[in-house]
């Protein structure tokens, strides 16, 4: 590469000492095309002021001729100093010709005037032409001498430029070829190394990597197919555990709910303030169980991808209120409002109208656990940028750390603030919702309540006005 870059070197100081040699002959060329377009002024001047002469009689314009005549011998003159090709020559003394030409003609013209004429006599007039014609020629055969002159010193540039070119292009193309396979050698195992890692921490554990060979790097691919053969078996055995306990535990449940149900109602008899106490406090833990279980029976399904959804025009605004009135009576003991604005009175949407209740309720669910006691919750039902509905919840709340705005919708995710707050659960509820919202086509995500509190809004898609017709014929 030392070697290309001398050898550049030298060719580029030779292709401008070429180009010095071009810009040369290039000034050459351009003087002596500046002095045919002067003449081709001057032969339009010629023309001009003989029609004025001879329109009006006046000896200015008699005088300016024979001036302009000078100026074009002089600017001949002086072509003839730089052009050096024989057509060059040749149509010099051509155009001489037709400048004595037109002088000798207009002086019988002059001679022959006697009074003032509007048009030039017919022998001017073709001299005129000749004269401006020959003027074309000239300036085309300097355009022409140019352009030979200029390739002629080009070439030569050129040819050294193909020279330095192919030095350089070899040179370079060897360095790449020698620095390529060093880096594809080291850098292509690094490259799938960090996407196995990348895979492996979102869950893919299926992902393996290629093992062929007996370099180091392929020893660690191996072991690292061993590891996520592992973390897969771990994987599998986390999510049939939890599915089979989650499923095991909800019979169970079942009946120790409808048992406290009963005492409660004091079907096998009265119980006093004390005893209905104590079962009212077990009968609210195993309804948070039961939830807990249902949310864990969710996320397997979501995981093992049988989550099934009836998609369908639905009205949001009722749907929303029937959520409300389940969560009245804890948000009664609490002091809390619930308040719907809506400026429609009717919007639809399509979605499964059970999953939706179940997102509604979660959020209502986390309002109430950290909304203050005399407070508000408030949902807005509006409309997004793009259309969609945007279904929006306010609490009054402490927040959402800015930290954690994306992270509250992962799974086992918890805000702690120092303290567990009671009956906080085990963080499946929010991603529960975004996985319900996102197979729904939408987005869920949570914003700062100016007031204090968080904001949860999640979007949907607003259903066609024939769809909703269709569903209400066949409802």
């Amino acid at each position: 590469m030392l070697l290309a870059i001398i050898i550049l070197a030298n060719q580029l100081y030779a292709i401008y000492q070429m180009s010095a040699v071009n810009r040369d002959l290039s000034e050459m060329n351009v003087k002596s095309a500046t002095k045919v377009i002067e003449m081709k002024r001057l032969a339009d001047l010629l023309e001009e002021d003989a029609k004025k002469y001879f329109g009006s009689l006046d000896s200015i314009y008699d005088d300016q001729i024979g001036d302009f005549r000078q100026d074009f011998l002089e600017n001949l003159a002086r072509l003839g100093e730089t052009a050096k090709s024989e057509r060059e020559q040749a149509d010099m003394s051509k155009l001489a010709e037709a400048l004595d030409a037109y002088w000798k003609i207009y002086n019988q013209s002059k001679k022959h005037l006697n009074s003032q004429v509007d048009d030039l006599p017919p022998d001017l007039i073709l001299a005129i032409n000749h004269l401006n014609s020959q003027v074309d020629i000239m300036l085309d055969t300097v355009q022409v001498v140019m352009r030979a002159r200029v390739a002629a010193a080009a070439e030569v540039g050129r040819q050294a430029e193909q020279v330095s070119q192919i030095a350089g292009v070899l040179s370079l193309l060897l360095g790449v070829i020698v620095g390529t396979v060093i880096v594809r050698s080291i850098n292509d195992p690094l490259r799938r190394l960090v996407q196995g890692t990348r895979a492996i921490a979102k869950g893919q554990f299926w992902h393996r990597l290629p093992a062929q060979g007996r370099d180091e790097f392929a020893e660690l691919a191996r072991d690292f197919n061993v590891m996520t053969e592992r973390l897969g078996e771990l994987d599998k055995m986390k999510k049939d555990f939890v599915s089979h306990v989650s499923h095991d535990l909800k019979a169970p449940l079942a009946s120790i709910r409808q048992i406290m149900h009963l005492l409660l109602q004091g079907i096998p008899g009265s119980l006093n303030e004390q005893q209905k106490s104590l079962i009212q406090l077990s009968y609210n833990s195993a309804e948070r169980l039961a939830a807990m279980v249902g949310n864990l029976l969710d996320v397997s399904r979501m995981e093992a991808g049988t989550m099934e959804y009836r998609i369908a025009p639905h009205d949001v605004v009722p749907l929303i209120k029937g959520v409300t009135d389940e969560f009245e009576v804890q948000a009664q003991q609490k002091h809390i409002r619930f308040r719907l604005e809506c400026d429609q009175p009717s919007v639809f949407v399509k979605c499964d109208r059970d999953r939706i209740v179940q997102v509604i309720g979660n959020l209502y669910e986390n309002a109430l656990k950290f909304s203050p006691s005399d407070s508000d919750i408030v949902t807005r039902i509006g409309q997004g940028k793009g259309g969609e509905i945007l279904v929006s919840v306010w609490d009054s709340g402490p927040g959402v750390p800015h930290g954690h705005k994306e992270k509250v919708f992962q799974k086992f995710h918890q805000v702690k603030d120092g303290k567990k707050v009671a009956g906080q659960g085990v963080g499946l509820g929010l991603a529960i919702c975004k996985t319900i919202i996102e197979a729904h086509r939408g987005q869920i995500w949570v914003e700062d309540n100016p007031t204090g509190g968080s904001v949860f809004l999640f979007v949907l898609h607003p259903a066609k006005q024939e769809e909703v017709l269709t569903c209400g014929q066949s409802a």
